[in-house]
C-alpha cells in the first residue's frame, strides 16, 4: 500500500513537473501587437504557480503573474512604439515558452461576410482583379503585414480561445487571406511606415445579428422581432460572435473594419441601429469605453440582387449612410462604381481595401491632402424644367467633367421615372434633366439595384446613391 502512495505522489510530481504554458492561439509567433499600449498576455499554466514574462524591448523589466486553482493567469504589457525590427516574449512558470518574430505596429480586426471573407485569390470562377501580381510581390510585406484568419465557428457559448494563427507575409499566405483586409493593410503600411497586422474574422453569407450577443440584440429588437430572425437562415443569432468574436477580445487591436450587409438586404427599419449596437458592444469588449475606436465599413456594390432594376439595395444603401450619424469616428468606403450585375462578389478589392484606408489615414492618423469620404447629396432646387443638385466632398469638383454623366433619372408629378442627362454647373453643383419631364419633382441617382453612376469626386471616389424623395411606391 505504501508502494502505490509513493508511485502516486511520484506520478504526481512528474504531472506538475511536466505542465506547459498554454497560451490561446491569437498569442503565438509572428504576431504583431498593439504599439503604445498595455496590450493583454493571459493562458494557462501549472495550478498556483508563479508566471514570469519578459519582453525583448525590455529586458531587465520582469512581470509576474500568479495563476489561479485552475491554472488560469493574465497580465498586462506595455508596449513600445511601433518596430520593424523582430521581437521575442518569454513566458515562464518553470519551463519556459518563447514567442519569436514578434512586431509592434497597429492591429486591426476586419470582419462581415463572404466580401470580406474574398481571399485575394478570388472565389471558384470569381477573380480579384490583379491577384497574381499582388501574391507574386507578397515576400516583399513579409516584415510589414502579418494576417490572423480565425477558422470558422459557431456557439451559443462565449468561447475563450479560437483556431488560427498568425502568417507572415508570403505568396501562399496573402492568396488566401481576405483581399479587402490585405489591400487595407497594404495600403496602410506604405503610407505610414509601420507594421500591421490584420485579424479576418468573417463568414459568407451571414447576418448581422450573428455577430452580436443577446444583451445587445434585446437593446434594440423585440422579442418578437429576435424570434423571428432566429428562422431567417441557418446560423442564428450571436452564433458567431460567441464563436469568432468573443475569443479575440482581450487581444488589443487598433479598430475595426466591416463588409457586410448583403444578408440583410431589407431590414430598412433597423440595420443602421444594429450596426451602431453592435460597434458600441465591440468597443466595449476591447476596453473602449468612450465608444470611440475607427470603425470603417464598406458599402454593399451595385448588383442585380434578383431584379437589377429594383431598389432594394439603394434602400440598403441609405441605412448604411445613416449609420455614419450613428456611429462615431466612422467612414464609409463608397462602391457606386465597381459592381457587378450578375456576381456579388466586385473583383475591383483593391479599391475598396485603398479607400478604407484612405478613410482610415485621414480620420485616424491625420494625412491631409485629399478627400476619402463619398460625394454626398446636400441640398437641391428646381427651376425652369430642371434640377440643381449641391453635393458635399468635392471641394474640388466633381467629375467627369466633360464625358457624360449617367446613373440620374428624374419624375414629374406622375412618379414615373425618365433616364436623365447631367452636367456639373458648379464646382459642386450638378444640373439634371430631362426632355420627358417638363415640369420635374424628384430626381435620384444610381438609385437601381444596378445601376451603377460615374459621378466623382477629383480623387476617384464615387458618389453614393440618393434620392430627392420619399417615394416607397415606384416601380
Amino acid at each position: 500500500m505504501k508502494r502505490l502512495i509513493l508511485t502516486l505522489v511520484a506520478a504526481c510530481v512528474a504531472f506538475a513537473a511536466s505542465a506547459k504554458i498554454e497560451l490561446p492561439s491569437i498569442l503565438c509567433d509572428n504576431m504583431v501587437l498593439q504599439q503604445n499600449a498595455m496590450v493583454n498576455l493571459w493562458g494557462k499554466a501549472t495550478p498556483n504557480s508563479k508566471i514570469t514574462i519578459t519582453a525583448s524591448w525590455a529586458p531587465l523589466k520582469r512581470l509576474q503573474a500568479l495563476a489561479d486553482k485552475d491554472g488560469r493567469w493574465a497580465v498586462k504589457l506595455d508596449t513600445p512604439a511601433a518596430t520593424f525590427d523582430p521581437q521575442t516574449i518569454r513566458i515562464s512558470d518553470g519551463e519556459t515558452l518563447t514567442l519569436r518574430n514578434i512586431l509592434i505596429g497597429d492591429v486591426w480586426v476586419c470582419s462581415g461576410q463572404s466580401n470580406m471573407e474574398m481571399p485575394v485569390k478570388g472565389f471558384d470562377r470569381q477573380p480579384v482583379e490583379n491577384s497574381l501580381g499582388y501574391i507574386l510581390a507578397a515576400n516583399k510585406q513579409a516584415n510589414r503585414i502579418r494576417m490572423f484568419s480565425v477558422k470558422r465557428a459557431r456557439s451559443f457559448e462565449e468561447q475563450t480561445d479560437c483556431e488560427g494563427q498568425w502568417q507572415v507575409a508570403s505568396p501562399e499566405s496573402v492568396a488566401n487571406m481576405s483581399a479587402t483586409a490585405y489591400f487595407f493593410a497594404l495600403n496602410l503600411t506604405e503610407a505610414i511606415d509601420i507594421p500591421i497586422g490584420i485579424i479576418n474574422t468573417s463568414w459568407g453569407g451571414t447576418r448581422i445579428e450573428s455577430w452580436m450577443p443577446q444583451a445587445a440584440l434585446e437593446d434594440i429588437l423585440s422579442k418578437e422581432q429576435i424570434e423571428h430572425k432566429k428562422n431567417v437562415h441557418s446560423i442564428k443569432p450571436t452564433e458567431l460572435y460567441c464563436a469568432m468574436i468573443a475569443p479575440l477580445r482581450q487581444f488589443s487591436a487598433k479598430g475595426f473594419l466591416w463588409y457586410q450587409g448583403c444578408s440583410n438586404l431589407g431590414d430598412n427599419d433597423h440595420y443602421d441601429t444594429m450596426m451602431a449596437r453592435m460597434v458600441k458592444q465591440w468597443r466595449s469588449d476591447w476596453g473602449d469605453t468612450e465608444n470611440a475606436m475607427p470603425f470603417y465599413y464598406v458599402m454593399i456594390a451595385p448588383h442585380g440582387y434578383g431584379a437589377s432594376n429594383d431598389t432594394a439595395y439603394p434602400l440598403f444603401v441609405e441605412n448604411q449612410t445613416r449609420a455614419l450619424e450613428k456611429i462615431p469616428n466612422s467612414g464609409m468606403a463608397a462602391t457606386t462604381d465597381i459592381g457587378d450585375d450578375p456576381c456579388i462578389h466586385p473583383a475591383k478589392k483593391f479599391e475598396v481595401g485603398q479607400r478604407l484606408a484612405a478613410l482610415a489615414l485621414q480620420q485616424t492618423y491625420g494625412q491631409l491632402g485629399y478627400e476619402p469620404k463619398a460625394p454626398q447629396m446636400a441640398a437641391y432646387s428646381i427651376k425652369d424644367g430642371k434640377a440643381v443638385i449641391t453635393m458635399t466632398n468635392c471641394a474640388l469638383g466633381l467629375i467627369p467633367n466633360h464625358d457624360e454623366i449617367v446613373g440620374f433619372e428624374i419624375a414629374g408629378a406622375d412618379k414615373v421615372f425618365h433616364k436623365a442627362q447631367a452636367a456639373l454647373s458648379a464646382t459642386s453643383e450638378v444640373t439634371v434633366w430631362s426632355d420627358e419631364v417638363k415640369q420635374p419633382v424628384a430626381v435620384r441617382y444610381s438609385f437601381r439595384n444596378f445601376a451603377p453612376g460615374n459621378l466623382k469626386n477629383v480623387y476617384g471616389i464615387p458618389a453614393v446613391p440618393f434620392r430627392t424623395d420619399d417615394w416607397n411606391d415606384v416601380k
